[in-house]
């Protein structure tokens, strides 16, 4: 086991200076640094000097001191939490003492914007104040103002397409381009911040992974996809998790699954702590690394489904309820990770917590997130056979039952042991939702037996093609909003928590691209919506804006038929596995059977693919 953290000896020139952005606003007088392109949303970071303490000071600066500041324009008010910084420059400087705090906030209109900040002091007050307060009580206040630009045009991921937002819809929007946001997602290894170039981490007696070094991620097979311009810290450390993350967006993969804790579950080598059991005192260089590592994503564009624990150790924190510990935990987190634009904040993996503990944990994370990121959380698996009080276990129904029409819910994010039903389990919560009047956003987040998820390319019991039929298109043509790949668990290189080389699944990431680019080049799949009814074939999915646009899935060697409206139509094929260009000959795999219906069959006789056919109004 290794100490909290090296320190390196250009810890006193790094720790000297602030590494600023296009825009640096220092006022001495007013005692505060702003940092930022000051253009619409692109993160700005607001620092000030404060009390000198350490992580492990006597007045724990984790508690029992509170940054807050508003933002505000002409329009609304931002409330947002700061941090304890240390030193300012802890990412590189591994500093564990200092008198820097900090606030990060994400503007999402352009104009004037002042803020008005406060640092106050007393016990436990992290977790209590969450206003300003009426009167002087605090240690300084300070007020400041700056003017937010348009958009950067030429900015990448979501800096372009800005913030995505749950709208009422089964479907993310994103704020700037006002698009629907589809989920391709990596969901392995689910430890991906067990990096071995994170300050205080270790692996503290998880499972053996004889394929990691020391239990740990180096991402070395990735090393050479980081670029000249990506993010680094320290000596050079970051280029292995950095290349990953550029190889999997190169892939078309646009979300990652991991875990912020998991302290006493399956990997146990994730935690933002200074050690496991100290819960209430914070590793800031290791958050500041991570913060590295989540700002790279949103230039990338891929979203951060934040699993906020596991079902191993769901009751570490107050023993699963709602106490001061997790209080801190949750405000931790959206302080300093709340600012990010593509965050789903999850309140557990294979959740054992009752209905009413994750609806106070979902209150509360949305009294603190000033942007109001969606929440989900995470099913445990149903396995046929298993009976409690001589009835079917249905852990599916008993988690997100109560949580219809919640108010501070708005993802159920499905594990499915039998892939058979994926297309009828999201069909029945979508519809249950819409009859709550909140309709949900339905992730497939896990799939299949523990020890086999998705295969490697070159697995002997290669399960890609039932994968893209059962579980990729089965959810995606019944109205889900994405998925998120679980590599598996048994202990062979590249499965989930040992996964290290994401090209072992090279041509599943074409596979499960092929799918997000079909449905954003070719579909309004938006407005569309489940139409099994129209086939005729119980083994074929329909997709449909009925009387407009029909997607039918036709697995290989099947035909159906196919109701539609009156009037001319085309169709089109597309080949799901292979990708690429629609085959659009008019009289290759169809035929009309009777008025309003047609018989759909494989493109030109190639009954042994599955395909894809698109019926659209001329």
């Amino acid at each position: 086991m290794c100490s909290h953290r090296p320190m390196k000896f250009f810890v006193l020139i790094s720790s000297l200076v602030f590494v600023l952005s296009s825009c640096t606003k220092k006022d001495n007088n007013k005692n505060y640094l702003l940092e930022g392109s000051l253009k619409k949303w692109q993160p700005l970071t607001l620092t000030f000097n404060g009390p000198e303490v350490s992580e492990m000071d006597s007045i724990n600066p984790f508690l029992d001191y509170s940054l807050l500041v508003n933002f505000s324009n002409k329009d609304t008010t931002y409330t947002v939490h700061g941090y304890f910084a240390t030193d300012g420059d802890a990412a590189n400087s591994s500093a564990e003492n200092g008198n820097k705090w900090r606030a990060k906030f994400t503007p999402g209109e352009t104009g004037k914007w002042k803020f008005k900040a406060y640092l106050m002091e007393g016990e436990n007050i992290a977790v209590k104040q969450f206003t300003l307060p009426k009167k002087n009580k605090s240690i300084w206040n300070v007020n400041g103002e700056f003017q937010i630009q348009p958009v950067d045009s030429t900015a990448n991921g979501f800096y372009r397409t800005g913030m995505l937002v749950y709208d009422n819809a089964h479907y993310l929007k994103q704020s700037e381009t006002g698009k629907p946001f589809l989920k391709n997602g990596v969901g392995s290894p689910e430890n991906f911040l067990a990096y071995s170039e994170f300050d205080g981490t270790y692996d503290n007696g998880g499972p053996a992974t004889p394929t990691l070094h020391e239990g740990l991620h180096d991402y070395s097979a990735h090393v050479d996809d980081w670029k000249d311009s990506d993010p680094v810290w320290g000596f050079y450390n970051g280029k292995g998790i950095i290349g990953a993350l550029n190889y999997l967006s190169g892939k078309g993969m646009n979300s990652l699954y991991f875990l912020a804790m998991n302290e006493n579950g399956d990997g146990n080598d994730v935690w933002p702590w200074v050690a496991p059991n100290e819960q209430t005192r914070y590793d800031v260089s290791k958050l500041d690394q991570w913060e590295m590592v989540l700002t790279h994503m949103d230039e990338l564009g891929m979203a951060m489904n934040v699993f906020t624990q596991e079902t191993e150790n769901d009751t570490i924190l107050n023993k699963g309820e709602l106490g001061l510990e997790r209080k801190l935990f949750y405000k931790e987190l959206v302080a300093r990770f709340g600012h990010h634009l593509g965050v789903v904040w999850n309140l557990g993996e294979e959740t054992n917590r009752s209905p009413e503990q994750l609806k106070s944990y979902a209150d509360y994370i949305r009294k603190i997130d000033p942007y109001n990121h969606p929440i989900a959380v995470h099913n445990h698996v149903r396995v046929t056979g298993e009976r409690r009080e001589g009835r079917p276990l249905d852990p599916i129904k008993e988690t997100f039952t109560p949580m219809l029409g919640y108010r501070n819910f708005e993802v159920p994010s499905l594990q499915m042991y039998d892939t058979t039903e994926v297309h009828k389990e999201v069909k029945k919560w979508l519809n249950l939702s819409v009859q709550k009047k909140k309709p949900w956003i339905v992730y497939l987040d896990e799939i299949g037996h523990w020890d086999i998820g998705v295969t490697t390319d070159t697995a002997a019991n290669n399960n890609h093609d039932m994968v893209m039929h059962s579980s990729l298109w089965g959810s995606l043509m019944s109205g889900a909003a994405g998925t998120s790949w679980y590599f598996g668990g048994k202990d062979v290189p590249n499965n989930d928590i040992s996964a290290e080389d994401f090209r072992a699944r090279d041509a599943w990431w074409d596979i499960s691209n092929n799918a997000k680019k079909f449905f954003e080049d070719h579909l309004p799949y938006e407005t569309m919506q489940n139409h099994d009814e129209l086939v005729s074939n119980d083994k074929a999915y329909c997709f449909a804006k009925k009387d407009e646009i029909y997607v039918v899935y036709l697995p290989k060697n099947q035909t159906t038929d196919l109701t539609i409206g009156d009037g001319a139509f085309t169709i089109a094929f597309y080949d799901p596995k292979v990708g690429g260009m629609l085959f659009d000959k008019q009289n290759e795999g169809w035929k009309i059977t009777k008025p309003n219906s047609v018989e759909l069959s494989a493109y030109n006789g190639q009954k042994e693919k599955d395909w894809v056919i698109v019926i659209a109004r001329k």
